[in-house]
């Protein structure tokens, strides 16, 4: 997926004018995920997720984020890009293919909004279900950051675009 790099030490001005723009919800990131359950609608359908997140430490860099009244306001937009009937892939699953725009950054927010719908991601051992989270023939996580945009140091629009990876597309077909 796209990761963005600021080139210099930490507190270079590049770091810090990266930093600045993640932090104040300047920076578009675009997801391509795989998730499982009933569809959400046609191609073309779009949706939105607003549940609040609360993510508690599990211990050293480990979290675990959950829907909680308690938590931070997260929203995170879905656009269907394609759509997938039961029998795909062997199970009696259906699934869907979608774009997603966290316009909120919180910690598994994708993996864990999806999940509150019903809608675990393809491979997600943490938050999935065991039949979808060990799909035959996924090798990992199926959620890809197919593209960031943001403001380089000149004050221009700068787009980074990273095309699904073979090990994702294979699943599709």
């Amino acid at each position: 997926g796209v990761l963005p790099v600021a080139l210099g030490s930490a507190n270079s001005v590049a770091a810090k004018w990266l930093q600045a723009q993640f932090a104040g919800r300047l920076v578009e990131k675009t997801y391509v995920c795989l998730c499982a359950g009933p569809l959400l609608g046609e191609v073309g359908s779009a949706g939105e997720i607003t549940a609040p997140l609360l993510t508690d430490s599990l211990g050293g860099e480990s979290f675990q984020a959950s829907v909680s009244s308690l938590g931070r306001e997260a929203r995170t937009h879905y656009v269907v890009m394609a759509s997938f009937p039961p029998g795909f892939s062997r199970t009696a699953f259906e699934f869907s293919l979608l774009r997603v725009k966290p316009v909120t950054g919180r910690t598994h927010q994708i993996r864990v909004h999806m999940q509150s719908i019903g809608r675990p991601l393809v491979g997600d051992t943490r938050y999935g279900t065991q039949a979808t989270s060990t799909l035959q023939g996924c090798p990992r996580l199926f959620l890809h950051c197919w593209r960031v945009v943001l403001t380089d140091l000149r004050g221009e629009r700068f787009c980074a675009i990273a095309p699904l990876p073979n090990e994702l597309l294979g699943m599709l077909s």
